[in-house]
């Protein structure tokens, strides 16, 4: 009876139906088949029952599976953790396994050191003994080296001298021989030596000089005097009047004088004697016009080359040095191109030195109003700004003028706008474009060197000047170099009217002897000399170079092939 349906039974007890005569016999029929339905359905509903207490409980074993799969990964991961875990501390203590391992070779080696240290140090100790007698015996060697020096430079002045006596007598020699040629020429040199050895001169002699001060005689005025030229004992010389105002005693006038003639180098105007009565000095004259003459075109000569000017900037830088490295600092107070006179070789020299100690600023400024025209408006420039401002004259103050003769040298404009042009010049970039071309074609970077060496010399404080020694003079050097490196002159085009057969260059001339050199020598300094003449300095115990007065790096001393060659073929 299973497959009698739920809705078939139904329908056998449904209302709507026909109730015929069968009725009571259905009923008998189906009413065991309701009971075995029900049984069925009882069991139905238990099996479903069971079916679902069966489904739930493989859920739950599902699920009690799946988290036990859960807690068997997180078991396997916290384990994979820990290997890792565990192979990197292994790493690690395997590296510092290894760095004890170079840590302890490391200090077996410092140790070894240290133990050599100890054995060397002993070996030193007991080599002491040994080596102080050794120093005390090169000690005693030296000693005796020195004085067989000694002996040595003695012996060799005195050859010197017996040399000089016998080229005295075999001039004598030749001066009598041919008397008539050369009277005047021995004339000459007797009259020299008769000023050499006459350092004061009467006023008579002055004006005699000048011929009673004969207005055509006057090559200059200015507020520190009148300078005239003149010829005393057959010689050229230069006399600088000075103003009557002075307040020196004669005394302290003849101590300055004579303290400045002692004051020698190739680049200075040697001040030959005084006069105290008419307060007046006596320089050799120097009759080739100043540097302001050539710079201005006032000069008949040709115009200055810019290796010539490079060089003139050397010798007044080398002059100045040679003064501020005295034992009593000489400050020349008055520099500028005026006081920048050329002998016959074009060679510079400095005038009026030490000037201002004759002269008071003070007592001649009513006296020297008169003087205060343009000229002397334009020389004031070249005076340092804190001069003006009340500091005293110091090496700073040189330098200010140096810088101002370097602007020149390098534009040949006037003082007064000089610094100003080039300085925009520099800033501008156009460097090329105030350049003085009479001199040539300037070589760009030596004039930009020049340029700023010049503008760095006039700052207007005196603590941002460079020094001349130190920052000035390699710098000019270093300029020579290179200027020696350029090839020809590069005005060769100019024309050259004044140069004549005879005419010396000024580079073969020996800065001490001032002869053309016959044996020339390079010492430290840079200079070339005459071989008697640097080692008769070096010989009689002076360690300085003769045109610096600056201690020399060494006493070596290296033949100038090049020149003594040069000499040579401009000899024949």
């Amino acid at each position: 009876m299973a497959g009698v349906r739920k809705e078939d039974v139904s329908l056998l007890y449904s209302p709507n139906k026909s109730r015929n005569s069968s009725n009571s016999l259905s009923a008998t029929i189906l009413e065991p088949m309701m009971k075995m339905e029900g049984t069925t359905h009882d069991k139905l509903e238990h099996a479903i029952i069971d079916a679902e207490i069966s489904k739930k409980k493989a859920f739950e074993e599902s699920l009690r599976r799946w988290r036990a799969e859960e807690d068997a990964m997180e078991a396997i991961y916290t384990a994979e953790a820990s290997k890792s875990l565990y192979m990197e501390e292994i790493y690690r203590r395997k590296e510092m396994e290894d760095v004890l391992v170079r840590q302890g070779q490391e200090l077996e080696r410092t140790k070894y050191q240290h133990d050599q240290l100890l054995k060397e140090l002993q070996m030193i100790q007991d080599q002491k003994p040994a080596l102080e007698r050794q120093i005390s015996e090169n000690f005693h060697a030296e000693k005796e080296l020195e004085e067989k020096i000694i002996q040595a430079v003695e012996l060799l002045i005195r050859f010197k001298e017996r040399r000089d006596v016998l080229l005295i007598e075999r001039d004598n020699t030749i001066k009598r021989v041919h008397a008539h040629q050369f009277r005047k020429s021995v004339k000459e040199d007797a009259s020299r030596l008769c000023i050499s050895h006459s350092f004061d001169f009467s006023f008579l002699d002055i004006i005699e000089a000048t011929k009673n001060f004969d207005p055509s005689l006057k090559i200059g005025e200015g507020r520190f005097g009148t300078v005239y030229k003149g010829i005393i004992h057959h010689t050229k010389i230069a006399i600088k009047m000075l103003p009557s105002c002075g307040s020196q005693s004669d005394s302290e006038f003849n101590r300055e004088a004579e303290l400045l003639s002692r004051v020698r180098h190739p680049n200075l105007v040697t001040l030959m004697g005084t006069c105290s009565e008419s307060r007046s000095l006596i320089y050799e004259y120097l009759g080739n016009g100043s540097l302001e003459d050539h710079l201005a075109g006032h000069s008949k000569s040709r115009a200055l080359s810019w290796k010539t000017r490079i060089r003139i900037a050397r010798e007044i830088c080398s002059a100045l040095v040679f003064l501020h490295a005295e034992l009593n600092c000489i400050v020349h107070g008055n520099l500028r191109p005026d006081k920048v006179l050329f002998d016959a070789n074009l060679v510079s020299k400095i005038s009026d030195l030490g000037i201002h100690l004759f002269v008071s600023q003070n007592d001649c400024e009513k006296s020297t109003q008169k003087l205060h025209i343009k000229n002397d408006l334009e020389t004031d420039i070249y005076l340092d700004p804190e001069l003006i401002e009340g500091a005293e004259l110091s090496p700073e103050s040189d330098t200010y003028s140096f810088g101002l003769v370097l602007l020149r040298l390098l534009a040949a404009r006037p003082a007064s706008s000089v610094h100003r042009d080039v300085k925009c010049a520099v800033e501008a970039g156009n460097l090329d474009s105030i350049l003085d071309y009479s001199a040539g074609n300037w070589p760009l970077e030596l004039a930009d060197q020049l340029a700023h060496l010049g503008l760095r010399c006039c700052e207007e404080k005196r603590v941002n000047r460079p020094d001349l020694a130190t920052k000035v003079w390699p710098v000019i050097e270093t300029m020579k170099d290179m200027s020696n490196l350029s090839g020809m002159d590069s005005t060769s085009s100019c024309p050259d009217t004044t140069r004549g057969q005879h005419r010396v260059p000024s580079h073969f001339l020996c800065p001490i002897f001032q002869e053309v050199m016959k044996d020339p020598y390079i010492a430290a300094d840079g200079f070339t000399y005459e071989a008697d003449a640097i080692k008769g300095w070096l010989n009689s115990g002076h360690k300085t170079s003769p045109m610096t007065n600056l201690e020399l790096e060494h006493l070596d001393l290296i033949p100038n092939y090049a020149l003594y060659y040069a000499i040579q073929e401009w000899q024949q």
